[in-house]
């Protein structure tokens, strides 16, 4: 297992994209593909129910594909008014990872990030009526915790594992190198103040952050994934996810927790039969299930309160599930939230 910052070309094979963090966090270039890709994500909630999911994915041509979703207590689940769509166009002084109402943009290197939304956003009520509100989201993300770096910091033995269930060939490994995209993650706490048609209230989220880059992010190859991120009362936090991608990986594990006491950890195993949860399409809402990390087993119970469902893809190539969770680890109670996708082929 290596770790140090490599050469570009290596890059994925057990080596960081660079050892530098300001470079890691910035903007990155798209270059010629088509279906290049530099996304960043917030995605978390809070003890009180309240829940935050808002994303931007620079793609080629000036799009950015994002999600606004926040679920507020006593009043409801707001979306973004261009749900279920998610691509967005920005204007010729909309740089980075600003769009329409979005701007998110690193303040300081795995330290700080602005994080905000301006504009109208929906919420769908009872006997399909949907209302529009004017919503202002002026918070900042923070965190003290170290980042994971998904190139260098994941178990081998459980790349090796997924690995090892594909038939090997000249075109698979090409395959792989081809599909290689940077990403890393880390959990920290966006706080600020969301202001609900005029109303002014406190919002505090424990989040897990992510950042991806590479030159090509394909929907139509992706079968589906199941993701949990959570945080638990005793302090405990992590990401775990399967991802079924039938040409590179059909079943990878991966995923991290940081322990009481920050420190991160591999997951070195996860028993999640995604195939019993929800493959025809409808994702479950109620179930379980376990995984390893640092040799230990820990119990998973995972219970959906609220939802919301977008589509990615210029032919909505893809349907994302936004699940809203309450999380039972090890009998410690948590909350985070849960992202399944699905191709789509409508």
């Amino acid at each position: 297992k290596r770790s140090a910052a490599g050469k570009e070309k290596e890059v994925g094979y057990g080596l960081k994209m660079t050892g530098d963090i300001n470079k890691l966090e910035s903007v990155k270039e798209l270059g010629p593909s088509p279906l290049a890709i530099d996304a960043v994500l917030f995605s978390g909630g809070s003890d009180d129910g309240t829940y935050l999911v808002i994303s931007a994915a620079r793609r080629a041509d000036r799009v950015v594909q994002c999600i606004v979703m926040i679920l507020v207590p006593g009043v409801g689940l707001l979306e973004h008014t261009q749900h279920p769509e998610t691509s967005m166009y920005q204007k010729e002084d909309e740089k980075g990872w600003v769009v329409n109402g979005i701007h998110l943009e690193p303040l300081e290197a795995m330290k700080k990030w602005k994080v905000q939304f301006e504009g109208e956003m929906m919420m769908k009520n009872e006997g399909s009526i949907t209302t529009l509100h004017q919503v202002k989201l002026n918070a900042e993300y923070t965190s003290d915790l170290d980042y994971f770096d998904f190139d260098s910091d994941m178990e081998p033995w459980t790349v090796a594992r997924a690995m090892s269930r594909e038939p090997w060939s000249r075109e698979y490994f090409q395959r792989l190198k081809d599909a290689h995209q940077s990403h890393y993650e880390q959990f920290g706490d966006v706080s600020g103040i969301l202001t609900i048609d005029g109303i002014e209230r406190d919002l505090v989220v424990n989040v897990m952050r992510d950042h991806t880059h590479g030159s090509t992010r394909d929907w139509t190859l992706m079968h589906r994934y199941c993701l949990h991120n959570f945080t638990c009362k005793n302090g405990i936090r992590g990401f775990l996810g399967i991802v079924s991608q039938p040409g590179t990986f059909s079943f990878l594990e991966l995923g991290y927790i940081y322990d009481r006491q920050g420190r991160k950890q591999p997951v070195q195993e996860i028993d999640l039969p995604i195939w019993n949860l929800g493959e025809s399409g409808s994702d479950t809402e109620d179930y379980g299930f376990r995984f390893k990390a640092g040799h230990k087993w820990y119990d998973v119970q995972v219970d959906v309160k609220r939802k919301g469902e977008v589509m990615f893809g210029f032919e909505w190539d893809a349907r994302v599930i936004e699940r809203f969770c309450r999380y039972t680890i090890n009998g410690i109670e948590g909350w985070g939230v849960s992202e399944w996708e699905y191709r789509h082929q409508g």
